[in-house]
């Protein structure tokens, strides 16, 4: 039975203690990026990505964290599929077969089919990116980019936009919730919409600023810039088999490449 998910305040991170979570950090990423090879690269045939997709999910469900993938998932996706669908379906060059006419105006099966494709694929690698998302905590990527031997400005380039991001999106909704309480109407038409932009953005745009500022500064307090060894209170398991799975990953994609290249 499935506990109640616990997410960290400052990111999307789950916080669980299955394997998934303990894999190294460059595991889940060799997964992305097998992932990626596959769907864009991979057989064409459409139960190639379906079974990729079940796998995903089968994995958020190992990893305790299917409840958060699929509810990310179906509000990604649902908005885009809706637009893919229609505009494939009226306008791709190759449509052909009618499916539905009204009008004069005709949605074809080639179209469809097309824009279901894409939309598998997209589907395949947003559930990989989500479980590495939900089940990596971005001290541990920042750690694992580290202590691999790579610049700490990478590390922290790489890993700052999963702090970031979640951050931005609850500092929008303090400032919602705060100009609302002053009176600003931000629903409605697009008048009061397009007018109540600007008191919602600026406070956001500055805030941001301020906080870039102020995170400069600690991260200079901690040493960031110094060079030398440094320590992590985080450590990482990263086991003999867990580098062979990871290498094995990267060289099925690099075969995967150069058969298409070669191809």
């Amino acid at each position: 039975m499935l506990r109640p998910e616990k997410k960290s305040v400052a990111t999307l991170f789950v916080s669980r203690k299955t394997w998934l979570h303990k894999l190294h950090p460059f595991n889940k990423l060799a997964y992305i990026l097998l992932t990626g090879v596959v769907v864009y690269l991979g057989p064409a045939e459409w139960y190639v990505k379906a079974i990729l997709i079940v796998l995903n999910l089968g994995l958020a469900i190992r990893g305790e964290v299917f409840k958060a993938t699929w509810r990310l998932v179906w509000r990604t996706l649902l908005p885009l599929a809706f637009f893919m669908i229609v505009i494939h379906g009226l306008l791709y060059p190759e449509n052909r077969t009618i499916l539905i006419s009204f009008y004069g105006v005709h949605f074809c099966q080639e179209g469809f089919l097309f824009a279901l494709n894409i939309l598998l694929q997209l589907t395949a690698v947003l559930t990989a990116s989500l479980i590495f998302v939900l089940c990596t905590h971005p001290t541990d990527l920042i750690t694992a980019i580290s202590q691999a031997g790579f610049p700490q400005s990478l590390a922290y380039l790489v890993g700052s936009p999963m702090l970031l991001l979640p951050m931005m999106r609850a500092r929008i909704r303090t400032i919602q919730d705060a100009q609302r309480s002053r009176g600003l109407d931000s629903e409605g038409s697009f008048k009061k919409r397009f007018l109540a932009l600007f008191p919602l953005v600026a406070p956001l745009v500055l805030g941001s600023l301020v906080e870039i500022e102020q995170r400069s500064i600690a991260l200079e307090i901690r040493g960031f810039s110094t060079t030398g060894p440094k320590t992590s209170f985080r450590t990482l398991s990263d086991t003999k088999w867990q580098q062979l799975l990871r290498w094995a990953m990267l060289s099925v994609s690099m075969l995967i490449i150069i058969y298409r290249i070669w191809k």
